[in-house]
């Protein structure tokens, strides 16, 4: 009798575990990139898949297999509930071979898209949704499957004939800004009922974290003599970071600048044309776990995108701004597009892009201005409590789920 109970107890919790997964609706996300890695995009791909997962559906995660990827556990790495599946499907890997650099991005992409394609086949049916932010593989995939979404997180420069395609046969896009969604009207005539605007997101019980500044910089092991004025992020040159750099170098031994972030071959880089301004200390790349505490022991924090680049001016919607919004520390941001469809003058300090003085002047101005820092730090906290990953996904499914109808 007691066995009997004991196997009738484990096969009712199956049954309904079995059954409550064939009612949940599936969404497969792909995403081509290192995974898990410390590039942003990769975090972007497992912050969505946990809150679209939170959302009730069944999601599945399909990356590329890789070479030389970090063998953490992706959930541990980004700090995420295991509420989704990840699936790790073949591509060619090239990006160690030094000759081949340069097609070994698009040998990586055009495999895995049909990797993904033949995984969609045989893995999903009809009512499934396939939603990416990668080009070729959700193309193909609309071949087979009508319920696609497309993440528009750049915007096409060339090829647009390739991306008009897909813009047809697709069931809808989400579009990350403003200035894309307007362009993508214009240029490719999408009608608005099939495009959907929501910016990117941040949890903000990651970064508005109970430490004092004190408490934080203890724990970092950092102990600066004057105020810290902070960036995290990679430093591609349309990040702007140089701007800061040279800003800086301006203010002297005013404060401490103190970058967090990067590639080691950019870091290198980075070193080699400041690090001989004294009062900049460039970290290199920390786990985004260990952001938060960085971001609780600065003063200031800066978000110097260029002007000279259309990705930071007109493409970009910064997951760090709302990182920056969510830490509770005033912010000092260039005046360009992409960073003013967030931010105005009553949530953050906004300067001239791409111009040192200027940018030295707004970081004078937040260490010294403490009403003005105090009321642009409280506005910018409230705005991006519109900006959580679970209210985004609860948007984007609402017009993912009115699209199937």
């Amino acid at each position: 009798v007691t066995k009997f109970h004991i196997l009738y107890k484990y096969s009712t919790k199956f049954a309904i575990v079995f059954l409550s997964q064939q009612l949940m609706k599936t969404l497969f996300l792909i995403f081509h990139g290192r995974f898990p890695s410390e590039k942003a995009a990769s975090l972007f791909a497992a912050k969505e898949s946990e809150a679209f997962a939170s959302e009730g559906y069944n999601v599945v995660l399909l990356v590329p297999r890789r070479l030389g990827v970090d063998r953490s556990d992706p959930y541990s790495f980004y700090g995420v509930r295991k509420n989704f599946r990840i699936m790790y499907l073949p591509t060619l890997d090239l990006f160690g071979v030094s000759i081949l650099s340069r097609i070994a991005f698009y040998a990586s992409l055009i495999v895995f898209s049909f990797s993904v394609l033949v995984y969609i086949i045989t893995r999903s049916d009809r009512s499934d949704i396939i939603y990416s932010n990668e080009h070729l593989p959700l193309l193909l995939t609309s071949l087979v499957r009508r319920n696609t979404f497309y993440e528009v997180h750049d915007m096409p420069e060339h090829n647009r004939f390739f991306y008009a395609l897909l813009l047809r046969r697709i069931k809808g896009a989400i579009v990350t800004n403003r200035w894309k969604l307007e362009t993508i009207t214009r240029i490719f005539k999408t009608p608005h009922t099939k495009l959907f605007y929501e910016p990117n997101a941040v949890e903000i019980s990651d970064f508005d974290i109970v430490t004092t500044k004190e408490e934080a910089r203890i724990k970092l092991g950092i102990k600066p003599q004057t105020p810290i004025v902070l960036y995290t992020g990679h430093l591609y040159s349309w990040k702007g970071v140089e701007t800061l750099a040279r800003a800086g170098e301006l203010v002297g031994d005013l404060v401490s600048i103190y970058v967090v972030g990067g590639t080691k071959k950019d870091i290198l880089q980075f070193r080699e044309r400041f690090g001989y301004i004294l009062n900049l200390h460039i970290i290199g790349y920390r786990p985004h776990s260990e952001i938060p505490l960085w971001q609780k022991a600065a003063d200031v924090v800066v978000l110097p995108n260029t002007a000279r680049e259309d990705i930071s001016k007109y493409y970009t919607s910064p997951m760090k701004l709302f990182e920056y919004m969510a830490s509770k520390r005033p912010i000092v941001a260039t005046d360009i597009p992409s960073v003013r469809e967030i931010l105005d003058d009553s949530s953050a300090i906004i300067v001239a892009p791409d111009d040192p003085g200027a940018m030295a002047r707004g970081i004078v101005n937040a260490l010294e201005d403490h009403d003005l820092t105090n009321r642009i730090t409280d506005t910018a906290y409230q705005s991006v409590k519109l900006h959580t990953w679970d209210k985004r996904a609860k948007r984007i499914l609402k017009f993912v789920e009115k699209g199937n109808q």
